[in-house]
Order: C-alpha cells, then structure tokens, then sequence
C-alpha cells in the first residue's frame, strides 16, 4: 500500500491502488494531486536526474536507494526519504474493492469515494449486535445499541453534507446543533432538507415498530427500563403502562437491526446521489 496526503486537509493514509478521492474530506483529484511531500520530492529529482543523463555524456545517473536504506536509523535523511505509516482501519471497500488505510474508522474510499460508513456499520456493528442477540441473549442492550449506532450513522452523514451541500445559514446551523434519535423528526429533516427519505420501501408496519423500539432506547438508556409517560405519549405504545419494566425477544431485537440497516442503506445512497462516487471505477472492479 502506497501513502497518499490531501493537498486541501493534509489528511495522510494508505491504499493499494491510485487514489482519486481524499478519504477525509472527499476532494476528487488526479492521483498525481495526493502525492506526499517526500513522493513529489523524489519525482523532482527523478525528472532533474533524467534530464541530466538525456543532455549530459553516456554514464551511469544513479538514485542511491541503499543511502536511503541507510538513513532509517539516521537523523539525516535524503530529501526524498519516506517511510509508509500504517493507519487505524485497513477495510477493503464494498463497492469497488480497493484497499485502503485509513486513520479512525469512517472516511471515502480513496478510489471510487463512497463513504465506508454503511460498511463498518453492517459488517462491524451489526454483525457484533447479532452475535450478541444470537448467543448471550441481550435483547434489550442490543436495541439499544442498534438505535444508537444508527443515531451516530446519521450524524456521520448530516455532518458531511452540512459541509458539502450548499445551505442557508439558519438552516446549517439547526442541523449542525441536531440529535438524530426522534425517528420521523430525523426522516422529516432529512426528507425536507436533502429528498432523502429513510422510509423509502419500508411498508408502515415496520415504520410504526421502528418508532417504538427509537423510542425505547432512551427507556434502556435512562429509565432503567421502565416505561414511563414520555416514551408512551412520544411512541404511541400503548401495551405498556408506566413503570412496566420493558421487556424484547429475540425476534424484536432481530427485527430491529434488520430495520436499522434499512434506513441507514436509504441514507448511504440518498447521500450519494447528492456526493457522486466514480461509478466507472466500480463498474470495472465493483462486485459482480
């Protein structure tokens, strides 16, 4: 894997093809544009030493690779000197295949430029929660930690379409200031603000069954688990009375993930119509 450096946010990571996009702030640029300091340092030495063996008498033109081996324990190096530095999360993308390295866990694939958000949440994230649900029985705990990871997903995005998506300043600033745990008050802002609709192909049923477990989460959170007047005038629930301990199977729990991964794959791709992705880089290596 090959460094790379933003020329716009200085961000550094790592990727095994030519990166096209920063993975930070999702500039897109020629590769040549990523170059590190210490790359373009060598390229300009590269290029003047060419132009001196094209112009100058037949003999060998050398780049002494071994000082450079040389100048690891040293504290002077060549100008060109460069060492790779591994990142935090090493993912290959989802939707193009490329292998990139990136510091802290969320960023653009530096090849295509989709966001790998989707991904660290349903491979990562849900897959632990399932395991969970599936063999130590923590339905409630699960629940919330499923709503809670989509609460964060959602900030994720908002944040970077904040930042890239022309908006009024009042408008910037509520959004900016927004949490995103009220389902149908996420859905309206997102609907309103972007046409992105979470709801999208999900039949009012499970809308109605979503809005009930978003509102448990601050039950589990806060309340011990007992329901109280809040989460029964906000959810509508009406099974439960206050202070009834609130009680999930492991069906609701399932129920729940699967629905959260739903919304979030309805956002990830409303966020993508709005922030292209190079959709030829993931026609030609893409899974099939």
């Amino acid at each position: 894997m090959y460094g790379a450096q933003c020329p716009e946010c200085d961000a550094y990571w790592r990727s095994a093809t030519i990166s096209q996009f920063c993975v930070r702030c999702g500039l897109a640029a020629p590769g040549h544009a990523f170059l590190t300091p210490a790359h373009a340092q060598y390229l300009q030495q590269y290029c003047s030493l060419y132009a001196q063996a094209a112009s100058g008498p037949v003999g060998d033109y050398v780049i002494d690779f071994d000082a450079v081996a040389d100048a690891v324990d040293s504290s002077e190096k060549p100008p060109f000197y460069y060492a790779e530095e591994s990142q935090q999360n090493k993912f290959t993308c989802a939707a193009c295949r490329s292998r990139v390295d990136i510091l802290g866990r969320f960023g653009y694939c530096s090849c295509c430029g989709t966001r790998n958000d989707f991904q660290e949440l349903e491979e990562k994230t849900v897959a632990t929660i399932r395991d969970r649900i599936n063999t130590r029985g923590e339905f409630e705990s699960s629940v919330r930690d499923a709503v809670a990871a989509f609460d964060s997903f959602v900030g994720h995005y908002v944040r970077e379409l904040v930042r890239r998506v022309p908006l009024t300043l009042a408008r910037k600033n509520r959004l900016q200031s927004s949490r995103f745990h009220n389902l149908h008050q996420t859905r309206e802002e997102l609907r309103i603000t972007f046409d992105v609709d979470i709801f999208r192909g999900i039949d009012t049923s499970d809308q109605r069954f979503a809005t009930i477990m978003f509102a448990r989460r601050h039950v589990y959170e806060h309340n011990g688990g007992e329901a109280d007047e809040e989460y029964i005038a906000k959810s509508g629930d009406r099974t439960v009375k206050p202070k009834q301990a609130l009680r999930e199977s492991q069906d609701s729990a399932h129920r729940i993930v699967g629905l959260v991964l739903r919304l979030a794959r309805n956002l990830h791709e409303g966020f993508h119509e709005l922030i292209p992705v190079n959709e030829s880089v993931i026609n030609r290596f893409g899974k099939p």
